[in-house]
């Protein structure tokens, strides 16, 4: 606490009656302000304390503060700004969000909204936007390339908002990479990778030998930016390492990457034990013969090391192999296409195990080049065994929303529209749809948007006998925050007399077309001229 804060915390102690002189020294320009004031002194001293703290988190030093040596320096003032000012009308539609007027959100996406407008937060928001962010590490990577100069320089001024500062360029990132956090020192290192990934490897091998077990499991997950085959000679050296986490993260790394020998012993450990099963006036099926033991070599390479709820020990290794596998190499090994085998799969004695494995497979991958198993798998899984369905994480339908956020293959389209009549009564198909609007950022097109309106709008008779409604609420938020706003706007007229004002559905709807309008306002506020 400063000197002028402390004064004034004692001035609440003693009382109002004694602090009419002593508001007269705080220094310019809050003596200035409250000089000019004519109003009461329990005013006065209210608004001291305000004006200060608003100061105070936003760097702001008094002119008359004592120097505390020769040789200190004054603090520059910040850059020419670069970036565009924001739109006076998304501005206060920000001020909105900010109060908690709207779904929490819609800040994200207003922040994107700024970013892609080339445009830098209003002065008056940095220092609530830095804190909420330091709070709140998910929103850094939406605020840092929307403060500006002026943000970047006020982050400079607190020790919490380091993270923002960060942005300085090479000299702060080596400043950063030797004597930050922990937490620090990995974003660093993740950015470091982005522009220059050897140079990265290169310093993390150097500090390697110096750093603890827990911070090593912390720094190699950054090698995933930009993992390319230079990577793989120290990784396995890496499976040597006696620490468990260190080790996984390593394995984790080594079966993304294609081609990798890690991921090519698997493979050649799997293909004695998976064969296709002809069988006589009957369609084949895959079938598994588990591994006999588990050797030191396998150890070394993961298997064993993660636990399968539901599967046996030896079930277990097999998705541990599966995991570490391209699920491409399946294709070319039994020649058919992702849909088929996962036909053989589902009649097998070991179904749960192979899906199991692929999904990890695909998951641990993430999008590239298998966008098209991750539709198979989706279209496998809306009408399986339902016992089947839960050996597909959440997880790998996020990354299908995420990969075909914009649907410019049509895929998201054909996977809703090949959902089966009266599918608001299966929760799982809620619960996917769901998860797919919930995944990525920014609206979906116009006409998967329209695909998606019309299977709810269908479902609207449907509505009061759900056994569950709480689910197709959550859907309802979801949707609200994905759909195109303008198109979600124009179907709107369409619903009100679909659901009675005496309904008891009519909220969760006038709640999900209050937020479609709003977001289209915030879209609009951002084509006017600054």
């Amino acid at each position: 606490m400063s000197q002028n804060a402390r004064q004034l915390h004692q001035l609440f102690k003693i009382g109002s009656a004694r602090a009419g002189n002593a508001l007269a020294n705080l220094g310019e320009p809050l003596d200035a302000l409250l000089l000019a004031d004519a109003g009461a002194i329990e005013a006065r001293l209210w608004l001291a304390m305000g004006a200060l703290d608003l100061w105070q988190r936003s760097g702001f030093q008094p002119a008359s503060s004592p120097v505390s040596s020769p040789d200190a320096q004054t603090v520059p003032p910040a850059p020419a700004e670069r970036l565009r000012p924001c739109p006076a009308r998304a501005e206060a539609l920000f001020a909105q969000l900010l109060r908690g007027a709207h779904p929490a959100g819609l800040l994200s996406e207003w922040l994107r909204l700024l970013h892609e407008h080339d445009a830098h937060l209003p002065a008056r928001f940095l220092p609530n936007l830095l804190e909420t962010a330091a709070r709140q590490p998910r929103l850094r990577a939406l605020v840092a390339p929307v403060l500006g100069e002026r943000g970047h320089w006020l982050a400079r001024r607190q020790a919490q908002w380091e993270w923002a500062a960060a942005q300085g360029g090479p000299e702060q990132r080596a400043l950063l990479w030797d004597t930050g956090a922990i937490e620090q020192r990995g974003a660093v290192l993740r950015e470091w990778r982005a522009d220059d990934p050897a140079a990265a490897r290169q310093a993390l091998m150097a500090a390697w030998p110096a750093e603890p077990p827990e911070h090593r499991a912390v720094l190699l997950p950054a090698l995933a930016v930009r993992l390319g085959p230079e990577d793989e000679a120290w990784l396995e050296s890496v499976l040597d390492d006696r620490r468990k986490e260190v080790r996984a993260a390593a394995q984790r790394l080594l079966a993304r990457l294609p081609g990798s020998q890690l991921s090519q012993r698997m493979l050649a450990r799997l293909q004695p034990l998976l064969q296709v099963e002809r069988r006589l006036l009957r369609s084949p099926r895959l079938q598994l013969a588990l591994p006999a033991e588990c050797d030191a070599a396998m150890r070394r390479d993961g298997i064993g090391a993660s636990a399968w709820p539901g599967l046996g020990e030896k079930a277990g290794w097999v998705v541990d192999m599966l995991s570490a596998v391209d699920p491409r190499a399946w294709l070319e090994q039994f020649a058919r296409t992702p849909r088929e085998l996962l036909a053989l799969a589902g009649d097998s004695e070991f179904a749960a195990v192979l899906i199991r494995g692929w999904a990890e497979a695909l998951v641990r991958r993430g999008t590239d080049g298998l966008t098209p198993w991750l539709l198979d798998v989706a279209h496998w899984w809306i009408s399986p065994k339902p016992a089947l369905r839960g050996d597909v994480p959440d997880s790998l339908f996020e990354m299908l929303g995420a990969a075909c956020r914009h649907d410019e293959q049509g895929g998201l389209s054909a996977l809703v529209d090949a959902f089966p009549g009266q599918w608001e009564r299966d929760a799982s198909l809620v619960h996917l749809l769901h998860t797919l609007a919930d995944a990525g950022a920014g609206s979906w097109p116009p006409p998967l948007s329209r695909g998606v309106l019309r299977r709810v709008e269908s479902a609207l008779p449907e509505l009061p006998a759900l056994t569950n409604a709480w689910t197709f609420r959550q859907l309802l938020s979801s949707l609200a925050l994905s759909l195109d706003p303008a198109t979600a706007v124009a179907a709107s007229a369409g619903w009100h007399s679909a659901v009675p004002p005496e309904s008891q559905w009519r909220d969760a709807f006038d709640t999900f077309f209050s937020t479609v309008r709003f977001r289209h306002e915030m879209i609009l506020s951002f084509q006017e001229p600054a």
